[in-house]
């Protein structure tokens, strides 16, 4: 059983939240902020460690050729969380709105590793597997 309160799990909602509006428009500082110093994504190529790794994405994805939004749902905070340290997944497709129409150019299955930190939420590590793979 869980033991965090409802608002820290509300936190840890509204930040996986946050996280794709911020990637989704290439804000890289903002995006990089929602993560610790040393945070980490893995399961994308290549895998990326530290908060200057998440600007110079932003900068990449930007000048690319596709235009992303990431849906990411069905959040369950795991069994265990506390007010202090807590894991989630969550489902995520991603879409390809660089097109027209737009369609999904993939479907992950993500796992949050989540600290609190001065009384706010950071992503640790996020890890992401596709499970077609």
């Amino acid at each position: 059983m869980s033991k965090i309160s409802i608002e820290n799990r509300l936190a840890i909602h509204e930040l996986i939240a946050e996280y794709s509006h911020r990637v989704d428009n290439y804000r890289g500082e903002d995006w990089a902020e929602l993560f610790v110093e040393d945070g980490r994504l893995t399961g994308v190529d290549p895998p990326m460690e530290g908060r200057q790794a998440f600007i110079d994405q932003s900068a990449r994805l930007l000048g690319g050729p596709t235009e992303y939004r990431h849906l990411i749902t069905n959040v369950y905070v795991l069994p265990g969380a506390t007010d202090e340290r807590a894991g989630a997944m969550a489902y995520g497709t991603v879409a390809d709105w660089g097109v027209s129409p737009p369609k999904m150019a993939i479907f992950v299955e993500y796992r949050f590793d989540l600290v609190r930190r001065d009384g706010e939420w950071k992503i640790a590590e996020i890890a992401i597997r596709r499970p077609y793979e």
